[in-house]
């Protein structure tokens, strides 16, 4: 799994999704277990009538040692956390229109950003398992695991997500618990949206290149 240390900076707002494996049945009482280890902790506030963590006292305990030493003390934070279960499996991120550089993992062409972004919605209609691109290039009919996205992705039924993070760089222990209290590794997976609603990818280590916006050059 690549590494990605990112924030958001000038570009927009960052948000992290912490994903269960879709493969991985959740027992009940893990939401109860996550909110109650978060909150002694002081990482989060009392839940929101929305359903919402606010930041707690503690925070910046969240981040690991190198965010701390790359950041300011008001940059070690977030907007909102929650607890999210799906009744069928969702693909994480969410931006799925963000995907410019996504590449065939049989040919290693690039994709058409459109057909894949528009295969990506219908996965709010239909299985993961019925998603199916063809590569322009080799003509291949890739299924996900076929497609390099350029950065982490997940399919789950079953993430916290952390709206607004000054940063990807969380605490190692901390993300050893919360996997711990779900009962398998947690997958971090990163979302950037920009000031103009866009979403943004964190460039692609396999290539040194520059992260692109939907519309922009």
């Amino acid at each position: 799994m690549r590494r990605f240390d990112i924030g958001a900076g000038g570009r927009g707002m960052l948000n992290l999704y912490l994903a269960a494996r879709a493969s991985i049945e959740i027992p009940a009482d893990v939401e109860t277990n996550l909110a109650a280890f978060l909150e002694a902790k002081g990482l989060v506030g009392p839940q929101l009538p929305s359903g919402e963590f606010p930041p707690g006292p503690e925070v910046r305990w969240l981040f690991s040692q190198e965010a701390h030493d790359a950041l300011l003390p008001a940059e070690l934070t977030f907007d909102a956390l929650s607890i999210e279960r799906s009744p069928r499996p969702r693909f994480l991120p969410e931006a799925v229109e963000a995907f410019e550089d996504a590449e065939c993992t049989v040919c290693g062409d690039p994709l058409d950003p459109d057909g894949l972004a528009d295969e990506l919605a219908r996965l709010s209609l239909f299985s993961v398992e019925r998603f199916a691109l063809t590569c322009p290039s080799c003509r291949t009919e890739l299924s996900l695991k076929e497609i390099d996205f350029g950065q982490p992705t997940e399919v789950s039924c079953f993430w916290l997500f952390i709206e607004g993070a000054g940063t990807t760089r969380l605490a190692p222990k901390v993300l050893e618990r919360l996997s711990k209290l779900v009962g398998t590794p947690l997958v971090q997976v990163p979302e950037v949206i920009d000031s103009e609603g866009e979403a943004w990818v964190p460039p692609p280590t396999r290539r040194g290149g520059r992260g692109r916006r939907r519309g922009r050059d």
